[in-house]
């Protein structure tokens, strides 16, 4: 839809996830509005196996969304900013991302206004057969 492989999440597929041994409940965030409607979420996550073998503390920000009823009103960013606090708390010392360069949402802008800056870029083509 807004980014490159857009691809709609089930309740199914959330639900697999949470079955993982690594999955932890609590870096998972949630806003809802007054009036009880989704607005946003950031999931976190870290890494125990990866950052072991890595010999870093690495904390990941997997997914960051806003519904678009709910964008530009600073939700997003103070997502992305609670997502950062609760890694940290977690024990993570780095966030990282992925993020499609050419989002139509202003992905890039918001990560860069909190500090973040690129590491790697990558791209990734495909065609139908």
């Amino acid at each position: 839809m807004d980014h490159w492989n857009h691809h709609d999440l089930t309740a199914e597929t959330v639900r697999y996830w949470m079955q993982d041994a690594n999955y932890q409940p609590e870096l998972d965030l949630i806003a809802v509005s007054g009036d009880r409607k989704f607005a946003a979420f950031c999931d976190c996550q870290i890494k125990p196996q990866k950052n072991a073998r890595s010999g870093t503390k690495d904390g990941w920000i997997e997914l960051l969304g806003t519904r678009r009823d709910f964008r530009k009103m600073g939700l997003g960013k103070a997502m992305l900013l609670a997502g950062l606090h609760s890694l940290k708390a977690a024990g993570a010392n780095t966030a990282k991302l992925s993020v499609d360069a050419d989002s139509l949402t202003g992905a890039t802008k918001l990560y860069k206004s909190v500090g973040f800056r690129p590491m790697e870029t990558w791209i990734e083509w495909a065609k139908t057969v």
